[in-house]
């Protein structure tokens, strides 16, 4: 496969207007083609986090009167599906791509996996350059990118685990990755989303050993 199949046409689905037709026309025409994008990365998604992945697509959010902003893949090892625990994420927005590491805070119900980021929150801020360009999704209103985070600091990680936290004015998700503006996108071969991720599968092997 030598590009993803998304372009032009799949992002300006994200231009309807009409919340139900941008729902309809989403579920119709990006979400297959994320799939199976999702089913050509999920061994080589294995084999970097050591772990047999599956590929489950993301819920498409459906709010009366508000249009979707979101399309994803998600890959995990639980087939209870992406909610039980931490999870890789492929997603489609409005005007990118992007790979992220993600689990919410139901998954962590006795407090493990926000011990082990604290716990390795100096480690992760000493990794340098596969997260130069990490960005936290978890508070993201699908307008202008969040800025690039100081993920150089253990206070961010610590940051991170707190959102974690029951009843934490958090986000009550950890949600991060890097991007890609929609005028690369096509240009893109699944290697080098693969290479995106292979930097993120520290924190994700992290998340997952954690439970």
């Amino acid at each position: 496969m030598a590009g993803l199949g998304i372009g032009p046409v799949e992002f300006a689905l994200f231009r309807i207007p009409d919340p139900e037709e941008r729902a309809d026309a989403l579920e119709r025409g990006l979400t297959p083609s994320l799939v199976l994008i999702g089913n050509t990365l999920v061994g080589g998604l294995s084999r970097l986090v050591g772990a047999n992945l599956s590929v489950h697509p993301g819920k498409l959010a459906k709010r009366k009167g508000t249009a979707p902003e979101e399309v994803f893949v998600a890959f995990c090892i639980k087939d209870t599906g992406y909610r039980a625990g931490p999870y890789l994420a492929l997603a489609v927005t409005r005007s990118q791509l992007h790979a992220r590491v993600a689990v919410r805070a139901s998954a962590d119900r006795d407090g493990a996996i926000r011990r082990a980021l604290k716990r390795e929150s100096a480690n992760l801020a000493r990794k340098g350059r596969p997260f130069r360009k990490l960005r936290s999704y978890a508070a993201w209103d699908f307008e202008e990118l969040p800025e690039i985070a100081p993920a150089c600091s253990t206070a961010f990680w610590f940051e991170l685990a707190e959102a974690l936290v029951p009843g934490h004015n958090g986000s009550g998700i950890l949600d991060v990755g890097i991007a890609w503006p929609s005028e690369e996108v096509r240009s893109l071969a699944i290697g080098d989303v693969l290479g995106a991720y292979r930097d993120l599968a520290p924190l994700y092997k992290l998340l997952a050993n954690a439970l």
